[in-house]
């Protein structure tokens, strides 16, 4: 193999290097390509523009900047990175044109911090499946999520910026080896969020292949800010501008030092008001459409999905059993999700909490004993809720396979106990599956037990199978060793992972029925707003109850599974 490749990209030539995995197979990296223009000055808040040429040879054996945030990752938690950060990575076995499929990684935070950095997100396990791993950076916080409303800032820029690197990979990812026609984008947290709008938004029409949404939707409460002009005035006021006017406020804020809106921000979205409210300060919108601007959602999620407006792809969805071990207020009426509208202190509201009481805690909730029991109930209002309610929206919207999941699995590569510094529960945490399917630096030191290095190998094996052809499980072998059964309108079927695979139907039914009782009761979908105005400094939601319509007419289901095998597209 070459020791310094070089690749032609429609911008210049790219060079990289070759590396060699733990298990000694050797690919190439190729890291810090920017695949926009960098979103300095004028273009603080706007939608990426395409990348500029260069001549000669770029660089690209070292990783490029790291959105402006700051490392929540540390106990330090100090500023880094740089508001120049539209860059990926590009990890491939073989230059020579192959047309390997393609998985693309966004990564989680909260929309606050991360990167695709090899540091945390090390593609030498994935590599080794025979796939093109692409990690990518994307604007974090205000810089990435800051919405005034208007042409100029419609929101969505770190949104955007995803959606820029998909449409790049799609362009140039033949020249790594790649096939452009089989991209499967995977992402966490708020990265799986972000992968479920990718898979609605009309800008990646015809550019994914297949998506997997790892433990966070865009159905969740978080995944999508509120009140986006209070914001960014709240923003600015915290800066020191006096002014509420949209136009003094985005002047205002494209001049001050990109260090003092990280930090502003941070002030004002702490970790905790998320965990309390499960809200986001910063995060994406519904966009109001305007002449000539492209926007990348101008529908609420749930209409979109509930209407079938979904990519036609072969989907893996789920979530670990306790996506969230933080403590939280002990009134138990603050886990009713607010998108229900169920007033506080009312009959109605604390017969909800009492039920949630009698649900979740067999005895007292103040009890040592139950802290297992917080953590459950936080991750369902958090996580799990809206995993469970898109599955349901997903099978009825598209006739392509739906994969879920649940990662219960306790080992020496759990990230859970390294990054939250969970009380050592025994079951699997947020981020957990990740430490068995990239190569973590906070792993380094950690020597993987045997049953440690099979699960891992069943975890890249199930996600690049999947990438491949669309089917997690094409053939039982020793380390997958079960066929694992799409979900249909009549069974919803889990692969359960745990110390061994095993098929499920309906995880934690009890739990999932109760709150699909109360969305079924409470939630009505027309009452969420198309858009926000920039005007006023109160925005106002119409609250008018609206009767659902649910069509319960028999269908016969037909489920297209298919294998997934795409041509090379230039």
């Amino acid at each position: 193999m070459i020791q310094a490749p070089v690749v032609t990209v429609e911008e210049g030539q790219v060079q990289g290097k070759l590396v060699k995995t733990p298990g000694g197979k050797s690919y190439y990296s190729f890291q810090g390509i920017p695949y926009a223009k960098p979103p300095l000055g004028s273009l603080r808040f706007k939608a990426p523009q395409s990348p500029e040429p260069w001549d000669g040879i770029r660089d690209a054996t070292t990783e490029g900047n790291v959105s402006a945030q700051i490392d929540r990752l540390t106990d330090k938690q100090y500023y880094v990175g740089d508001e120049n950060c539209l860059f990926l990575n590009v990890y491939t076995p073989t230059i020579d044109g192959e047309f390997l499929p393609v998985m693309l990684y966004v990564h989680g935070g909260g929309y606050l911090f991360g990167s695709g950095s090899s540091t945390m997100y090390g593609p030498d396990y994935l590599v080794e499946k025979d796939v093109i791993v692409v990690t990518v950076n994307y604007r974090c916080g205000a810089l990435g999520f800051l919405s005034l409303n208007t042409p100029e800032v419609p929101g969505n820029a770190g949104l955007k910026d995803v959606i820029q690197a998909v449409r790049w990979v799609k362009e140039n990812i033949k020249n790594f080896g790649g096939n452009s026609g089989n991209l499967t984008v995977f992402g966490e947290s708020a990265g799986g969020a972000v992968v479920s709008m990718l898979a609605v938004s009309p800008l990646t029409k015809d550019l994914i292949s297949k998506v997997i949404i790892q433990s966070g939707t865009a159905l969740n409460n978080w995944a999508f800010q509120k009140y986006p002009i209070n914001n960014a005035r709240a923003l600015a006021n915290e800066l020191g501008c006096e002014s509420n006017d949209i136009d003094d406020i985005l002047e205002f804020l494209t001049t001050t030092p990109v260090k003092d809106i990280v930090e502003a921000n941070n002030r004002l979205a702490p970790v905790d008001l998320f965990i309390d409210s499960a809200t986001s300060l910063f995060a994406p919108v519904v966009e109001k459409e305007f002449p000539g601007v492209e926007a990348a959602l101008t529908e609420p999620f749930i209409d979109l999905i509930t209407s079938g407006r979904i990519a036609n792809v072969p989907i893996m969805i789920g979530t670990t059993t306790l996506e969230f071990t933080h403590e939280r207020t002990e009134d138990l009426q603050s886990f009713i999700p607010s998108e229900l509208n169920i007033v506080l202190n009312s009959d109605e509201s604390l017969a909800i909490a009492e039920k949630i009481k009698r649900l979740y805690f067999k005895g007292d909730p103040n009890s040592v004993e139950s802290l297992n029991e917080k953590f459950q109930l936080l991750s369902d209002v958090l996580v799990n809720i809206d995993t469970y309610r898109l599955i349901q929206y997903l099978v009825r919207a598209t006739n392509k396979p739906i994969y879920y999941y649940k990662f219960d699995y306790v080992g020496e590569l759990n990230l859970t106990n390294k990054l939250l510094k969970s009380l050592g529960l025994k079951h699997a945490g947020h981020m957990d599956e990740l430490g068995y399917l990239f190569k973590c630096e906070l792993q380094k030191d950690v020597e993987p037990t045997p049953d440690d290095v099979k699960m891992r190998e069943r975890m890249l094996r199930l996600w690049t199978n999947f990438a491949k052809s669309g089917n997690p499980t094409p053939e039982e072998n020793h380390y997958v060793n079960i066929t694992w059964q799409p979900v249909t309108k009549d069974n919803l079927y889990y692969l359960n992972i745990s110390n061994e695979l095993s098929l499920g139907t309906c995880p934690d039914k009890e739990k999932m029925e109760f709150w699909e009782d109360l969305y079924v009761k409470h939630f009505k979908i027309w009452d969420h707003p198309k858009s926000t105005e920039a005007s006023p400094v109160k925005e106002v939601v119409d609250t008018t109850p609206v009767k659902e319509v649910v069509d319960t007419t028999p269908v016969k289901e037909v489920v297209d599974t298919t294998p997934v095998i795409v041509k090379e597209t230039v």
